[in-house]
C-alpha cells in the first residue's frame, strides 16, 4: 500500500484522483491510500473511480501545520473517516494548529513521521505508542 496526495493538496500533489488511480493500476498496486493535506475534497471521486482501476481505495488525511507534518490518519472504515473529518473540521474552523499527538481515535490508524520520534526534544520521542499508532519511515530514513 502507498499513500498519495492529489492536486487538492496544494504544493504536494499535481495529479487528479483519476490520474493517480491510472498510474497505480498500471504499476501493479492493488491498494492505495489517499491522504490529501488537511482536506478530503478528492475522496468521493477517488472511491467512485477506484473499482474501474482494480484498486481498493483507503481514505485518510495528512494533518499538517503549514509544511510540518504532524501525523497521518488512515480510516479503518466509514466511522473512522467520520472521526478524521470531525477532527479536521474542529481545527480548521477554529483556525488552530494541530497538536503534536493525535487524539484517541477509535477507528483510525495514526502514523507519526520518523523524524518526530528521533528528535529528543519532541514530545513523542519517548512515548509508548498506542495499538492504533505507528511510525512512518521514508526510504531516505
Amino acid at each position: 500500500m502507498t499513500n498519495t496526495h492529489t492536486h487538492y493538496s496544494l504544493r504536494y500533489g499535481i495529479l487528479s484522483p483519476k490520474e493517480h488511480l491510472s498510474f497505480f493500476s498500471e504499476n501493479g498496486f492493488g491498494v492505495v491510500a489517499l491522504t490529501d493535506v488537511n482536506n478530503t475534497s478528492a475522496c468521493m471521486d477517488f472511491v467512485r473511480l477506484a473499482p474501474k482501476y482494480n484498486i481498493r481505495p483507503v481514505l485518510g488525511i495528512d494533518f499538517r501545520n503549514g509544511a510540518k507534518q504532524m501525523y497521518v490518519g488512515i480510516a479503518k472504515n466509514n466511522e473512522g473517516f467520520r472521526e478524521l473529518n470531525e477532527h479536521l473540521s474542529e481545527y480548521i474552523h477554529e483556525d488552530k494548529p494541530f497538536e503534536e499527538e493525535a487524539p484517541e481515535f477509535d477507528q483510525v490508524f495514526v502514523i507519526y513521521p520518523w523524524e518526530h520520534i528521533t528528535q529528543k526534544e519532541h514530545p513523542l520521542h519517548k512515548k509508548k505508542l498506542r495499538d492504533h499508532e505507528f511510525i512512518g519511515i521514508h526510504p531516505k530514513d
